[in-house]
């Protein structure tokens, strides 16, 4: 296999091309790293683990990856192509959870670069993750991904490259989902919440259940029709009460930038002449560029009763590797009175986000003609 020179825009490829054991150490704890990914039964992605060589001891191998052209010449003609970009929080309980089947770690295989690393060697250079949480409420599921470094990774500004087309919720076990695109489903989800909120009320909660419930489908109906693909209510009770928040996904699909104005700036215009006394916008710079953050207090729908609760309304707007689509987080609580736990929380969630990417080629310019 013919190898492309190391991406000097990677620090893993580098490390990889210098030999360099205790630099790619270094890589792998601070850097994303490419990891490839097949989709579940419900299309949420999981990592993808390969067969470990003839007379391995275990079962399987982790292949890790510095660039996606590296994925790319990997799987030649495979069709599975999909991957995501992970750090150091993500891989940590990712190794906790599935070492005993792995029998060792390859970066870049294939390559003349390649390097295998033990799953011990590898658990002990990434160290043991993040273990100050003062929420309580950090992801421990192997799900902790972050958007961070996207830029220096994703081929988004190259002939052909990849583009982001949706962005994966990676939230912990105590937050209960919807899924706002299938109307079977969601009435499920939501019969399966309001079972679980309401279990302690007994018989004489049946009357409470169901105006709960009648509550969430009009809630969940009316954010489909705006667009929405998934709502998610947290559903982790605190010492005196449960913590009441609830999320809802929007993905905006808004074609090439014009001139040079970002879909983001214009956002941020359009937001800016409304803001209140106590409403924060802000921008947040990282390596995979910035996002919008937009603070402020609303009220409840006057359609369920809710026109004299205050609500704290938290949203972040994030743009798409390829600058075609805007990510929305919007979420609302009555909690205004912790609103900084309440912010400390909502940064936790977004940076636990991960893009899901095209392969290279899938997506076309909007003026470009499919190839029949």
């Amino acid at each position: 296999m013919t190898d492309a020179p190391p991406d000097s825009r990677s620090p893993l490829a580098a490390a990889l091309a210098a030999a360099d054991r205790d630099a790619v150490g270094r890589a792998l704890r601070s850097d994303p790293v490419v990891v490839p990914v097949l989709p579940r039964e419900d299309d949420t992605p999981q990592v993808r683990v390969f067969a470990a060589p003839e007379g391995a001891t275990l079962p399987y191998a982790l292949c890790l990856f510095s660039t996606p052209g590296a994925l790319e010449r990997f799987l030649a003609d495979d069709p599975a192509r999909a991957y995501s970009l992970r750090r150091r929080d993500s891989l940590v309980p990712f190794l906790r959870r599935h070492g005993a089947v792995l029998d060792r770690v390859v970066v870049d295989p294939g390559s003349t670069h390649e390097m295998t690393l033990g799953v011990a060697e590898l658990s002990d250079t990434l160290g043991p993750g993040d273990a100050a949480d003062s929420t309580g409420l950090a992801d421990s599921t192997g799900a902790g991904i972050s958007i961070e470094g996207l830029h220096a990774m994703a081929s988004v500004d190259e002939p052909g490259g990849s583009r982001g087309i949706g962005i994966e919720l990676n939230l912990p076990d105590h937050w209960a989902l919807i899924d706002l695109e299938d109307e079977a489903q969601r009435d499920l989800q939501i019969r399966a919440i309001v079972k679980q909120q309401g279990a302690a009320l007994g018989d004489r909660g049946a009357g409470l259940r169901r105006d709960l419930r009648e509550q969430l489908t009009a809630v969940a109906a009316k954010a489909s029709a705006a667009g929405g693909q998934v709502m998610a209510y947290l559903v982790l009770p605190g010492k005196d009460a449960a913590l009441a928040l609830s999320l809802t996904l929007y993905w905006h699909d808004l074609g090439p930038e014009a001139g040079e104005v970002t879909h983001l700036q214009r956002i941020h215009d359009r937001l800016h002449p409304r803001l209140g006394p106590d409403d924060e916008l802000t921008v947040t710079d990282t390596l995979s560029g910035p996002f919008l953050r937009h603070v402020r207090v609303g009220r409840g729908a006057g359609e369920l009763g809710g026109q004299d609760v205050p609500l704290l309304l938290v949203d972040y707007w994030a743009p798409a590797p390829g600058a075609r689509s805007v990510a929305r987080l919007a979420f609302s609580t009555p909690h205004v009175e912790i609103r900084d736990a309440i912010l400390g929380l909502t940064d936790k969630v977004l940076f636990a986000t991960e893009w899901l990417m095209s392969a290279p080629g899938d997506v076309l310019d909007a003026a470009e003609p499919a190839t029949p």
